[in-house]
């Protein structure tokens, strides 16, 4: 892909809708209302009739949704090949052509020598380098008799060595370009990075478009790779389509994007390369709707993966997570954004989940590895991860340490500390810590919370009616409403109205693990899928 003088052309990956960015905006009037047919009618000053116009609409069906510019941008490009637009207008169908696709074709057929390119040539690009020997383009005089493909190719490469360059001399008669074309380059990509003949295949297979890139575009690949992003030669050869990616995309990537989660464009590439596949408006889109939804930039820096989607999908998506309550629970999750990359599977191991009526589950068990879900999915009992667990509470309470907020870390490891002490701290639900969390934090303060953490591992159905109950006993309303409460009779001399919210708490803390601690399995014995040895002491 090149720039034009007056246009500049763009292809969003994974897409085929073409953005044309037009430097010159012009009105014009079109009689027909089909601005092809007006171009048509004022290069080759022929009479349009309706027969030519149904003909047309029967056989190019997209030349009735071009824009002027997109016109404009196609003729730009052919005029590289000295394709006037009278020559374009009788052969239509290369104006519904993708430009790029466009550009590529007639800038190999013009570094293989042809004599002259018409828009029939790069319409049966393929016709031509892959179904046609070279005997058989020299005898249509496409190109000069004397001419050594081979050769020819080589010289397009000046940093190569001469010594370097072994000769096939492949027979005319038997060979077509894109056999000499894929020769030379496997030479030069093991002369350059030291790609093997298995890994050239790998890449011609998995990566098409390097079939039919220009030799140019490939060296201009490679420069801004290496020098510029600061590729290893390791990283390339890994990652085969950054040989392939387009030179000129990178560089409006590299040079309208500044960074990504406070993190430079280039080292962001490093860590994720497949975001070369996007173009940069897409990138800056996407970046706008993280900001719009409220992921951090550590989840961003955790998720680079996400910039390699069509922000259409990732809107699309984040819409449809954000009313999923495994989503609200974990959105602040530095992986959250793993939910939105592999969102299809998720949904699909959620109700695998449901099915199995497994109620504790972690961000892990939802977008991990096959085999990994599957001995989640299989095994006997319900665990969390005590990491989603720990950063579900630690991201919901600000603490405060000598005027200080405790960082995420220290946070995470004195909620570890608590938790653990907890036999079954792990056989909680994330939803359940999650909705205690709020209905605490209604009442209490995120320190007096975190002192008591153990109690977020119990539903809110537990430890309302304690609450309700003591709170009303500091205030000095002394009648029991709630008969399923009964508090330990030694509490007849406390004064409740001397409790402050931490005490209370622990309280209530103590009144439900004592079921736990002193008659054996306390509610733990009443959640599906938990295993429960009790054992007569």
């Amino acid at each position: 892909m090149r720039i034009n003088n007056n246009f500049i052309y763009l292809v969003k990956c994974g897409n085929r809708n073409i953005s044309i960015i037009s430097q010159k905006q012009t009105i014009r009037r079109h009689h027909h209302g089909i601005p092809f047919v007006d171009l048509f009618k004022r290069t080759t000053g022929q009479t349009v009739s309706e027969n030519y116009l149904q003909n047309l609409k029967k056989k190019h069906p997209l030349l009735y949704t071009l824009s002027h510019d997109r016109l404009q941008c196609t003729l730009q490009i052919l005029k590289k090949f000295d394709i006037t637009t009278e020559d374009a207008c009788y052969d239509p169908h290369v104006f519904t052509m993708n430009p790029i696709t466009m550009d590529n074709y007639g800038e190999i057929l013009k570094e293989c020598g042809f004599v002259k390119i018409m828009p029939k040539h790069i319409i049966r690009y393929h016709t031509l380098v892959k179904s046609r020997t070279i005997a058989w383009l020299k005898k249509e005089s496409l190109l000069r008799e004397d001419l050594n493909l081979e050769q020819v190719l080589y010289g397009y490469f000046s940093e190569w060595p001469s010594e370097n360059k072994t000769m096939e001399n492949f027979p005319d008669s038997s060979t077509n370009i894109l056999t000499i074309r894929m020769s030379v380059l496997q030479k030069y990509l093991n002369w350059k990075l030291g790609v093997t003949a298995d890994e050239f295949a790998k890449y011609c297979r998995n990566y098409l478009p390097l079939k039919h890139k220009p030799m140019s575009d490939i060296q201009e690949t490679l420069d801004i790779a290496q020098n510029d992003i600061k590729f290893d030669l390791a990283n390339i050869r890994r990652n085969g389509f950054i040989i392939s990616s387009d030179p000129i995309n990178t560089k409006f990537i590299l040079q309208n994007v500044e960074s990504i989660a406070s993190v430079d464009i280039r080292e962001a590439i490093r860590i994720e390369p497949a975001i070369l596949k996007n173009n940069y408006h897409a990138l800056l889109e996407i970046k706008s709707l993280l900001k719009e939804h409220g992921i951090s930039e550590e989840a961003q820096r955790r998720g680079f993966k996400v910039y390699c989607m069509r922000p259409e999908t990732v809107k699309e998506r984040l819409d449809e997570l954000k009313s999923l309550k495994e989503y609200q629970v974990l959105q602040t999750n530095p992986r959250v954004l793993s939910m939105v990359v592999h969102k299809r599977k998720m949904m699909n191991r959620l109700e695998k989940i449901q099915a199995a009526k497994k109620q504790c589950y972690s961000l892990n068990h939802l977008v991990a590895s096959s085999k990994v879900f599957n001995n989640y999915i299989s095994n006997f009992g319900n665990k969390i991860c005590g990491r989603d667990l720990a950063i579900l509470i630690s991201t919901s309470l600000s603490i405060k340490s000598t005027n200080q907020s405790l960082t995420e870390s220290e946070m995470k490891k004195q909620v570890l500390k608590q938790l653990r002490r907890h036999k079954f701290w792990l056989h909680s639900a994330l939803h359940v810590t999650d909705e205690t969390i709020r209905f605490l934090k209604k009442l209490f303060n995120d320190e007096v919370i975190l002192k008591n953490c153990q109690l977020l591992l119990y539903p809110v159905s537990e430890i309302e009616n304690y609450i309700d109950l003591l709170l009303k006993r500091r205030h000095g309303v002394n009648n029991n409403s709630t008969k399923d409460v009964q508090l330990e009779p030694n509490y007849v001399n406390l004064d409740y109205s001397a409790l402050n919210d931490e005490q209370i708490l622990s309280l209530v803390l103590y009144e439900i693990e004592k079921k736990y601690h002193f008659s054996g399995d306390g509610i733990w014995a009443r959640q599906d899928g938990v295993k429960i040895d009790v054992q007569a002491s």
